[in-house]
C-alpha cells in the first residue's frame, strides 16, 4: 500500500514530469551533436563547444549562488513570494551585466577573432538567464509539469530550427544566434507562466530585508559556484588553450556521453528536496531517507559507467564515426566520475538544510585547485585523457573525500561511504541472518 501511494503521489508525479522532460531535451540535444559531427568539421565542433563551456562559466553569476535559497524560502514563507522572486531576479541580473562586462574584456584573448562578435551577443543574451529563477517557484509548489512543459516545448522547437539550419549547411555563427533568441524567448515565457498562476499583484517585489538574506546566506554559495564551474568546465577551455580545437571537440563529446546521465540524480533530489526539509525535524526518519537515496544515486551511477565503459567502442563509432575515435579511451575515463557527481546533488540540498552553505565553497574550491593543477600536469603529456584523469580525481576529492575533513560534513562522508559498499553490507546482512535464527 505504501508503494502504491508513493507511486500517486504529488512527488512521484512531478519527479515524473521532470524525468521525462530531461530525457526528452537532453536526448534531443546529443542527436543535434551527432548532427553537427556529420555536418561540421572536427575543428568546427571544437570551436563551438569551446564558447558554450567559455559561456557555462558565467553560470555562477546569472545564478549568484540563490537556486537552492530561493526554494527553500519559498516552501517555508509561501506568503512572501513575490518579495523572495523580485528580489532574487535583481540580484541575479546584477551578477550576470559584472559577469558579462569582465568577460567581454577576456574576450580578447580566449576567443577567436572570426568569434568574438557571436560571443559578445551570447554575453547579452546570457542576462535572460536571471529569470530562470522563477522555475523554482514551481519547485517549490511540486508543480514541475508547468516547467517540464515550458521548457520542453520551447527547448524542442528552437533545436528543430537548428537541426534545420544545420543540414542547410549554417555554420557556428547561424547556430549561435538561434541560441541567443533562445535564451530570451525562455525569459519572457517564465515571466508570463509566472504571471498566469500567481494571480495576486505584484508578481514581482523587492525586499532589502530578503536582499541582506540572500547575500548574507548566498555569498558562500556565489563562491562555490564559481568554484564549481571551474572544475566542471575548465578542462575544456584548457584543452582548447593548450591543444587546440581538435582536442575539444574529442574531449566534449566524450564529456556529453558521460554527462548526460547527470539529468537523473538532479531530477530525484530536486522533487524530494521538500520532503527532506519537512523530515528533518524527525531525525530518524531523515537520517534513513538520506542514506537511502544516496545508495540508490551511488549505485545507479556505478552501473552507468560499467556499461558505457564496455559500450564506449561501439557507441562512439556509431554516433560520431571512426573519426572521433580517441573519445573512446575518453569515454572510458570521464564517466567513472559520475558516481561523485550522482551523490554530490544530494550533498548540495543537505548543507542547505543544515545551513551550512560554507562547506559548499570549501568543497568545490577544493575541487577547482585539484582539477586546474591536474589540467596544467596531464593535458601537456596525455591530451583528452589527461583532462578526463584531472576531471575524475577532482570530482572524487571535491564530492567525497574532502567531507572527511571537517566535522560538520563527515556525517555525509560517512553515508557516502556506506552507499559506496552498501552491497557488501547487504550480503554480509544476508548471511547474517541464518544464523542468528
Amino acid at each position: 500500500m505504501k508503494r502504491m501511494a508513493f507511486f500517486q503521489s504529488k512527488v512521484f508525479t512531478n519527479a515524473s514530469w521532470l524525468l521525462a522532460e530531461k530525457i526528452l531535451l537532453t536526448g534531443s540535444g546529443l542527436l543535434f551533436l551527432v548532427l553537427l559531427t556529420r555536418h561540421w568539421s572536427v575543428e568546427q565542433v571544437g570551436d563551438y563547444q569551446f564558447l558554450l563551456a567559455l559561456l557555462a562559466l558565467l553560470s555562477p553569476f546569472s545564478s549568484m549562488g540563490l537556486n537552492s535559497i530561493v526554494s527553500r524560502e519559498l516552501v517555508l514563507t509561501p506568503h512572501q513570494t513575490p518579495a523572495i522572486l523580485g528580489t532574487a531576479l535583481v540580484i541575479r541580473c546584477c551578477g550576470a551585466a559584472v559577469a558579462m562586462l569582465l568577460s567581454a574584456l577576456l574576450a580578447f584573448w580566449l576567443v577567436p577573432n572570426g568569434l568574438f562578435y557571436i560571443f559578445l551577443l551570447l554575453l547579452l543574451a546570457q542576462l535572460s538567464h536571471s529569470f530562470y529563477v522563477i522555475d523554482y517557484y514551481f519547485e517549490a509548489h511540486v508543480k514541475s509539469k508547468v516547467s517540464a512543459l515550458l521548457r520542453t516545448s520551447i527547448g524542442i522547437v528552437m533545436l528543430l530550427i537548428k537541426l534545420i539550419m544545420v543540414i542547410n549547411g549554417s555554420g557556428i555563427t547561424g547556430v549561435l544566434i538561434v541560441t541567443a533568441i533562445e535564451w530570451c524567448l525562455f525569459a519572457v515565457a517564465w515571466v508570463g507562466v509566472y504571471c498566469f498562476f500567481y494571480n495576486s499583484k505584484p508578481a514581482f517585489a523587492w525586499s532589502t530585508l530578503q536582499a541582506k538574506l540572500f547575500l548574507s546566506r548566498g555569498w558562500w554559495l556565489i563562491l562555490s559556484g564559481v568554484a564549481s564551474i571551474i572544475y566542471l568546465k575548465i578542462d575544456q577551455v584548457m584543452l582548447g588553450w593548450m591543444q587546440g580545437s581538435e582536442a575539444v571537440a574529442y574531449y566534449s563529446l566524450a564529456s556529453r556521453l558521460s554527462e548526460v546521465w547527470y539529468l537523473f540524480p538532479g531530477v530525484i533530489v530536486a522533487s524530494l528536496y521538500p520532503s527532506l526539509i519537512k523530515a528533518k525535524q524527525l531525525d530518524d526518519v531523515y537520517r534513513v531517507k538520506l542514506q537511502r537515496i544516496c545508495n540508490l544515486l551511488c549505485w545507479m551511477a556505478i552501473s552507468i559507467a560499467l556499461v558505457m565503459t564496455f559500450i564506449a567502442p561501439v557507441l562512439v563509432e556509431q554516433l560520431f564515426g571512426v573519426e572521433y575515435g580517441p573519445t573512446v579511451l575518453i569515454l572510458q575515463i570521464h564517466v567513472w566520475a559520475g558516481v561523485f557527481i550522482f551523490m554530490r546533488a544530494l550533498f548540495s540540498k543537505w548543507i542547505l538544510i543544515e545551513d551550512i552553505p560554507k562547506y559548499s565553497l570549501l568543497t568545490h574550491g577544493g575541487g577547482a585547485i585539484v582539477n586546474v593543477i591536474l589540467n596544467f600536469w596531464l593535458i601537456p603529456i596525455m591530451g583528452g585523457e589527461g583532462a578526463a584523469w584531472a576531471t575524475l580525481i577532482s570530482y572524487m576529492a571535491a564530492s567525497y573525500l574532502v567531507l572527511f575533513l571537517c566535522k560538520p560534513t563527515r556525517e555525509m562522508a560517512m553515508i557516502m561511504s556506506i552507499s559506496l559498499i552498501a552491497p557488501i553490507l547487504l550480503i554480509i546482512n544476508k548471511v547474517n541472518k541464518p544464523l542468528t535464527k
